[in-house]
Protein backbone atom coordinates (compact mmCIF):
# COMPACT_ATOMS: atom_id res chain seq x y z
CA UNK A 1 0.00 0.00 0.00
CA UNK A 2 1.26 2.97 -0.71
CA UNK A 3 0.28 5.87 1.92
CA UNK A 4 1.64 9.97 2.67
CA UNK A 5 1.59 10.39 6.26
CA UNK A 6 1.76 13.58 7.37
CA UNK A 7 2.12 14.93 11.55
CA UNK A 8 1.80 17.98 12.52
CA UNK A 9 4.18 18.69 15.48
CA UNK A 10 2.84 21.92 16.35
CA UNK A 11 -1.03 20.18 16.83
CA UNK A 12 0.65 17.22 18.95
CA UNK A 13 0.09 17.51 22.42
CA UNK A 14 2.87 14.83 23.75
CA UNK A 15 0.06 12.27 24.23
CA UNK A 16 2.33 9.80 22.53
CA UNK A 17 -0.54 7.21 21.93
CA UNK A 18 1.09 6.79 18.50
CA UNK A 19 4.53 5.73 19.80
CA UNK A 20 2.81 3.39 22.37
CA UNK A 21 1.44 1.49 19.15
CA UNK A 22 3.94 1.96 16.41
CA UNK A 23 7.14 3.36 18.25
CA UNK A 24 9.11 1.62 15.30
CA UNK A 25 7.96 5.01 12.98
CA UNK A 26 6.91 7.38 15.70
CA UNK A 27 9.96 8.23 17.97
CA UNK A 28 9.96 9.54 20.91
CA UNK A 29 11.58 13.37 21.18
CA UNK A 30 11.53 15.26 24.48
CA UNK A 31 8.03 15.87 24.74
CA UNK A 32 6.91 14.94 21.82
CA UNK A 33 7.37 12.66 18.81
CA UNK A 34 9.16 12.36 15.38
CA UNK A 35 7.96 10.43 12.58
CA UNK A 36 10.98 8.26 11.61
CA UNK A 37 12.66 8.90 8.10
CA UNK A 38 10.19 12.24 7.56
CA UNK A 39 11.01 14.95 5.34
CA UNK A 40 10.60 18.00 7.76
CA UNK A 41 9.16 21.30 6.77
CA UNK A 42 8.91 23.34 9.74
CA UNK A 43 6.94 21.11 11.92
CA UNK A 44 5.17 19.32 9.45
CA UNK A 45 6.77 15.75 8.72
CA UNK A 46 6.50 13.74 5.87
CA UNK A 47 7.06 10.46 4.81
CA UNK A 48 5.85 8.95 1.76
CA UNK A 49 6.37 5.12 0.92
CA UNK A 50 4.74 1.51 -0.23
CA UNK A 51 3.86 -0.38 3.18
CA UNK A 52 2.84 -4.46 3.45
CA UNK A 53 -0.71 -4.52 5.00
CA UNK A 54 0.73 -5.00 8.33
CA UNK A 55 2.58 -2.11 8.32
CA UNK A 56 0.44 0.17 6.59
CA UNK A 57 -2.10 -1.19 9.73
CA UNK A 58 -0.13 0.09 12.43
CA UNK A 59 0.55 3.33 10.85
CA UNK A 60 -3.40 4.17 10.42
CA UNK A 61 -3.99 2.55 14.18
CA UNK A 62 -1.66 5.09 15.45
CA UNK A 63 -2.90 7.99 13.75
CA UNK A 64 -6.79 7.27 14.61
CA UNK A 65 -5.49 6.71 18.14
CA UNK A 66 -3.92 10.93 18.05
CA UNK A 67 -6.24 12.81 20.17
CA UNK A 68 -5.72 15.98 18.48
CA UNK A 69 -5.66 14.87 14.99
CA UNK A 70 -2.02 15.32 14.43
CA UNK A 71 -1.56 12.53 11.91
CA UNK A 72 -3.05 12.66 8.68
CA UNK A 73 -2.88 9.30 5.95
CA UNK A 74 -3.47 9.70 2.46
CA UNK A 75 -3.32 6.35 0.32
CA UNK A 76 -1.03 7.61 -2.91
CA UNK A 77 -2.82 5.04 -5.20
CA UNK A 78 -6.75 6.67 -4.50
CA UNK A 79 -5.90 10.07 -3.19
CA UNK A 80 -8.48 8.75 -0.19
CA UNK A 81 -8.06 10.67 2.80
CA UNK A 82 -7.76 7.62 5.23
CA UNK A 83 -7.01 9.35 8.45
CA UNK A 84 -7.72 13.12 8.39
CA UNK A 85 -6.91 15.61 10.56
CA UNK A 86 -9.52 18.31 9.84
CA UNK A 87 -12.31 18.79 12.68
CA UNK A 88 -15.88 18.22 11.74
CA UNK A 89 -18.79 20.47 13.40
CA UNK A 90 -19.97 22.99 11.18
CA UNK A 91 -23.37 21.50 12.36
CA UNK A 92 -22.54 22.02 16.12
CA UNK A 93 -24.75 23.94 18.76
CA UNK A 94 -22.83 27.22 19.66
CA UNK A 95 -24.04 28.40 23.29
CA UNK A 96 -22.59 31.80 24.65
CA UNK A 97 -20.96 31.12 28.24
CA UNK A 98 -22.33 33.14 30.86
CA UNK A 99 -21.64 32.53 34.75
CA UNK A 100 -22.24 34.29 37.62
CA UNK A 101 -19.67 33.75 40.38
CA UNK A 102 -21.13 35.61 42.97
CA UNK A 103 -24.96 34.25 42.14
CA UNK A 104 -24.25 30.77 41.24
CA UNK A 105 -21.04 29.40 43.42
CA UNK A 106 -21.95 26.56 45.85
CA UNK A 107 -18.88 25.60 47.87
CA UNK A 108 -18.32 21.42 47.51
CA UNK A 109 -19.28 19.63 50.24
CA UNK A 110 -16.16 17.52 49.78
CA UNK A 111 -13.93 20.46 50.76
CA UNK A 112 -11.62 22.58 49.24
CA UNK A 113 -7.96 23.66 48.16
CA UNK A 114 -5.25 25.81 49.30
CA UNK A 115 -2.68 26.46 46.63
CA UNK A 116 0.87 28.74 46.85
CA UNK A 117 3.78 28.43 45.34
CA UNK A 118 7.27 27.62 46.90
CA UNK A 119 9.51 29.70 45.19
CA UNK A 120 12.49 27.90 47.19
CA UNK A 121 11.75 24.53 45.68
CA UNK A 122 10.52 25.39 42.46
CA UNK A 123 7.24 23.63 43.44
CA UNK A 124 3.35 24.19 43.20
CA UNK A 125 1.67 22.91 46.30
CA UNK A 126 -2.21 22.19 47.07
CA UNK A 127 -3.54 21.55 50.37
CA UNK A 128 -6.59 19.78 50.52
CA UNK A 129 -9.14 20.16 53.05
CA UNK A 130 -12.22 18.21 53.52
CA UNK A 131 -13.11 20.75 56.53
CA UNK A 132 -12.69 24.18 57.86
CA UNK A 133 -8.87 24.68 58.23
CA UNK A 134 -8.00 21.14 58.19
CA UNK A 135 -5.69 20.12 56.27
CA UNK A 136 -5.82 16.60 54.88
CA UNK A 137 -3.52 15.80 52.14
CA UNK A 138 -0.23 18.41 50.53
CA UNK A 139 0.37 17.69 46.68
CA UNK A 140 3.35 19.32 45.52
CA UNK A 141 4.86 18.88 41.89
CA UNK A 142 6.12 21.46 39.33
CA UNK A 143 3.50 21.08 36.08
CA UNK A 144 -0.14 21.05 36.86
CA UNK A 145 -1.21 17.70 34.92
CA UNK A 146 1.04 16.05 37.59
CA UNK A 147 -0.67 17.24 40.60
CA UNK A 148 -4.24 17.30 39.57
CA UNK A 149 -3.54 13.71 37.92
CA UNK A 150 -2.13 12.97 41.51
CA UNK A 151 -4.93 14.77 43.28
CA UNK A 152 -7.89 13.17 41.55
CA UNK A 153 -6.72 9.83 39.93
CA UNK A 154 -4.05 8.38 42.19
CA UNK A 155 -4.88 10.22 45.76
CA UNK A 156 -8.57 9.65 44.89
CA UNK A 157 -10.25 12.91 46.31
CA UNK A 158 -13.50 12.77 45.24
CA UNK A 159 -14.52 16.35 44.07
CA UNK A 160 -17.82 17.81 41.64
CA UNK A 161 -16.48 18.21 37.80
CA UNK A 162 -16.81 22.16 38.00
CA UNK A 163 -14.50 21.90 41.28
CA UNK A 164 -11.78 19.89 39.14
CA UNK A 165 -12.15 22.59 36.08
CA UNK A 166 -11.29 25.32 39.32
CA UNK A 167 -8.63 23.16 40.15
CA UNK A 168 -6.71 22.35 36.74
CA UNK A 169 -7.55 26.39 36.27
CA UNK A 170 -5.77 27.20 39.61
CA UNK A 171 -3.06 25.27 38.75
CA UNK A 172 -2.10 26.70 35.21
CA UNK A 173 -2.14 30.42 36.54
CA UNK A 174 -0.18 28.75 39.31
CA UNK A 175 2.28 27.42 37.01
CA UNK A 176 2.54 30.53 34.39
CA UNK A 177 2.95 33.06 37.70
CA UNK A 178 6.08 30.64 39.29
CA UNK A 179 7.61 30.32 35.50
CA UNK A 180 7.16 33.96 34.67
CA UNK A 181 8.70 35.36 38.24
CA UNK A 182 4.04 36.73 38.37
CA UNK A 183 2.63 37.16 41.99
CA UNK A 184 0.28 34.29 42.25
CA UNK A 185 -2.80 35.25 44.88
CA UNK A 186 -5.46 32.04 44.38
CA UNK A 187 -9.12 33.08 42.92
CA UNK A 188 -7.34 36.59 41.72
CA UNK A 189 -6.31 37.08 37.56
CA UNK A 190 -2.91 36.92 37.03
CA UNK A 191 -1.19 40.57 36.55
CA UNK A 192 1.22 40.02 33.22
CA UNK A 193 4.12 42.33 33.67
CA UNK A 194 4.14 45.32 30.97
Amino acid sequence: MKLRIIYDKDLCIGNKACHAIDPKHFIEAEEKVNLKDAVKEKNIQVLEGNYYTEEAEKFIEAAKACPVNAIGIIDEETEEEIVTTKVKGEEARRVKANYDDTKEFVIDPAGYFLIRINREEKKIEVASCNEKNKIELITYGEKPIDIYQTILNKEKVNIRKDHAAYLGRELQKAYIALKNDLEYVQDEEIILNK
